[in-house]
């Protein structure tokens, strides 16, 4: 930790709280909390009506509904609902990035999400290799600390600006907003698109120029736009050269000073003074990072796809996509991808999944290993805690690539409009050479991704002009927004006030050491924590740990079946409690299911867990070697599931392929025991699998290559294991040699091919594993 920064001067600061109790009908809350409204119910519908989508004609419908009216509510329309949002108490001002920064600064949602010193982390005590995450554990940071004076907090201050449409298909109306964040919210919670870490600042002007000439226009632009962001953060530069006094959300007042960074791109074409030209610790060879939406993953679609498509063949490639088994949850190319269109950057990431094992085989060797070593430099990059091994590795594959890039041009694969072109002229690619250093300078560049700013246009500009009149957007989209962030701040106000979480500052650092004390502690302790992600809105995942630690502390022992969510190692497996199907005799589910040998592995399977008891169950045990086998089972019935779900704690990584075996899962099921018998088997769910050989791991893509278990005869090896022994999903990719075979389909794909590549680039966790196994 960087020693004797971060001083708190004070801990009476203003808090939001303070300001919300500052407003000029604050005298009115104390006898009525939710004043304009006249009680909570009331607050609770006025809030429902101006966040939803409703036109002010809809709403004045509903309020005019007999059921409505029986409510007796203050307001009537629509008109007199927006008049008493109004009155709420307002939030930053604006064309004021300082106010728009202490908002997020003091917000209570990021309340335990902030980080205010520079500090330097490694790996183990020895502090031999450094670990690059948040941006305070960044060099940067702590060099920018050096030149401040002595307990002061820096603050950095995230910029985004691009154009957006405001209009669909008719109208060609754009915005181009200016998004400001703050670089101390942890990555985790910034990055998350419904924190609402960003604010918009600013609307720039968007001016037809009449000069004919194109490059003209874009310097003339250029211009404008520097010169605008020049006096709309003013204040900020201000602050950055003297320093500013702001309160933290619970009232520990910091001395500041605001240093900034930029998320998107932009040109500097004959812009001789760029808007930070007098901003002190402003280093754009810092600040002007490579960002992994457009430098990386449109780089991959623009360059690297469209050299795989020219080399292997535009049909080619597509059909070798088409006939990939669908994946539950992933996007499925069944057109192939040569003639997509509008594509995003979810769409790049998908194709990224699976391009190096449909190349292999069908590209010369040097041109998979310079594609694939790109690959790798992508996946490698978007750690969110890169440490001085991965930049390592990363410059090797860099390395890798331009050993191997010149297989490119030779084949004529970098194509022009009209002809091949000869050169690596190309920006995206020559900025990867500058991960490595970005990573050191800023911290894990995953968090400098453009993702979070793009999806905030939505939010932004998109939906607030959805409640315009189609006309003159700016100054209506500014008006909504208003009323939105006076919403919002009124509900995590009178929601703070009426639940008593708003504990004096010394309470609130004693809950934060418990806090960090309790690292094995699943469930969230602080109660304005669980009140303030209530008020987020968000999708909420379901923790399965937690169900399963519920169950077996409330299950009652006259249940007659395992509990269907249960705990395995690190991964929490979910069965729905219902079976897809119950009741089938063991002769059915093997013809429906086409498991001609179901009944003889299930007699294999009860004899070693006979003889094993509570030991792991592998694969492709002889089964000669099993004697005194049963002549009949214990059982005759089956239930089927036929979805599982997997769930992983965030600490833990997928099993390595050498510690672990690779198998296709067929089916799951729990035998059912007879009428009126006792069970004479240990009871659990069952996996019925086709097991894979682990082979050599493949050259030229680094993949390992996985081969069917065959018997004598041809048949697949399959086995019995128990579902407890699930550890991960994975995805295979057929190896379709030169050509792929024209008979083959999505649904057979798989069933007609014997060797495979285990696809480590299906998942960034899954490319963790296999990377380091």
């Amino acid at each position: 930790m960087y020693e004797g920064a971060g001083t708190c001067y004070a801990r009476d600061g203003v808090t939001f709280l303070n300001l919300f109790d500052a407003d000029e009908y604050a005298e009115c809350r104390k006898e009525n909390l939710f004043y304009p409204f006249a009680s909570r119910e009331e607050w609770e519908v006025a809030d429902f009506l101006l966040c939803s989508p409703l036109s002010m004609a809809a709403i004045n419908q509903f309020l005019g509904l007999p059921m409505i009216l029986r409510l007796k509510l203050s307001f009537h329309n629509a008109k007199e609902l927006q008049s008493r949002a109004e009155m709420l108490p307002k939030g930053p001002s604006w064309k004021d990035p300082v106010e728009c920064l202490e908002s997020l600064f003091s917000n209570p949602l990021f309340h335990d999400q902030l980080d205010f010193v520079p500090r330097r982390v490694y790996t183990t005590s020895a502090r031999l290799l450094r670990v690059y995450s948040e941006w305070l554990t960044s060099d940067s940071a702590w060099e920018i600390q050096d030149q401040l004076p002595r307990g002061a907090t820096v603050l950095g201050t995230v910029l985004s600006s691009d154009k957006t449409n405001i209009t669909n298909m008719t109208g060609a109306r754009l915005a181009h907003p200016l998004l400001l964040g703050l670089a101390n919210i942890r990555m985790s919670t910034r990055t998350k698109l419904s924190s609402r870490a960003f604010l918009l600042t600013a609307l720039l002007p968007i001016p037809e120029y009449l000069y004919p000439k194109q490059r003209m226009r874009g310097m003339l632009e250029d211009h404008l736009m520097h010169e605008c962001l020049s006096i709309v953060l003013k204040p900020l530069m201000i602050a950055a050269e003297i320093g500013i006094m702001m309160s933290d959300p619970v009232g520990n007042a910091c001395m500041l000073a605001c240093v900034r960074r930029k998320t998107s791109p932009f040109t500097l074409a004959s812009v001789h003074s760029p808007f930070w030209k007098d901003w002190p610790l402003a280093d754009p060879s810092v600040f002007l990072t490579p960002e992994p939406l457009h430098h990386w993953h449109k780089e991959f679609y623009d360059h690297d796809l469209q050299w795989c498509l020219i080399v292997v063949g535009a049909q080619e490639l597509d059909f070798r996509i088409s006939i990939l088994q669908p994946t539950v949850g992933y996007r499925h190319f069944h057109g192939g991808i040569s003639k997509s269109k509008q594509v995003t950057g979810r769409v790049h990431r998908d194709i990224q999944r699976y391009i190096i094992g449909l190349i292999a085989g069908a590209a010369p060797r040097r041109f998979v290993v310079a594609i694939h070593a790109l690959m790798d430099v992508q996946y490698m990059a978007q750690s969110p805690s890169p440490d001085e091994n991965l930049l390592a590795h990363i410059d090797r594959s860099l390395s890798i690539f331009h050993k191997n890039k010149d297989i490119i041009l030779s084949l004529g694969a970098w194509m022009g409009t009209k002809k091949p072109i000869d050169n690596w002229f190309i920006p995206k690619l020559e900025l990867m050479q500058s991960i490595t250093a970005s990573s050191r300078k800023v911290g894990a560049l995953i968090k400098w991704s453009a993702d979070t700013t793009e999806h905030a246009h939505i939010s932004e500009i998109k939906d607030p002009a959805r409640h315009t009149n189609n006309n003159d957007y700016d100054p209506q989209i500014c008006r909504h927004l208003d009323r939105q962030e006076k919403l919002r701040h009124f509900a995590i106000a009178t929601a703070l006030k009426s639940s008593g979480a708003h504990s004096n500052s010394e309470e609130f650092l004693e809950d934060e050491v418990d806090e960090e004390d309790d690292e094995d502690c699943d469930e969230v302790t602080d109660p304005r924590t669980a009140l303030l992600e209530e008020l987020n809105h968000t999708h909420i995942t379901t923790n399965y740990f937690s169900k399963a630690r519920q169950l077996v502390a409330t299950r009652r022992d006259n249940i007659s079946h395992p509990p269907r969510t249960f705990i395995a190692a690190s991964t929490a497996i979910h069965l729905n409690f219902s079976p897809t199907r119950t009741g089938l005799k063991i002769d059915e589910v093997a013809d429906d299911f086409n498991i001609p040998d179901l009944r003889q592995v299930l007699s294999d399977f009860l004899q070693r867990d006979m003889r094993n008891g509570e030991a792991g169950h592998g694969l492709g045990v002889p089964r000669r070697s099993l004697i005194d086998r049963p002549s009949t089972l214990p059982f005759e019935r089956i239930q089927v599931w036929h979805v599982v779900r997997l769930q992983q704690t965030v600490h833990a990584s997928p099993p390595s392929p050498v510690r672990h075996q690779v198998c296709e899962l067929q089916l799951i099921m729990r035998p059912v025991p007879w009428r009126r018998s006792h069970i004479t088997w240990h009871d659990q769910y069952l996996c019925y699998v086709h097991s894979f050989k682990m082979g050599v791991i493949d050259p030229v893509t680094e993949m390992h290559v996985l081969k069917c278990a065959k018997h004598a005869n041809g048949a697949p090896v399959g086995d019995i294991v128990p579902l407890g022994q699930l550890r991960a999903f994975i995805h295979i990719i057929p190896q379709l040699g030169p050509v792929a075979d024209a008979r083959l389909t999505k649904a057979n794909s798989t069933h007609y091919h014997s060797s495979f590549f285990l696809n480590k680039y299906f998942d960034k966790q899954i490319y963790d594993a296999l990377s380091q196994g």
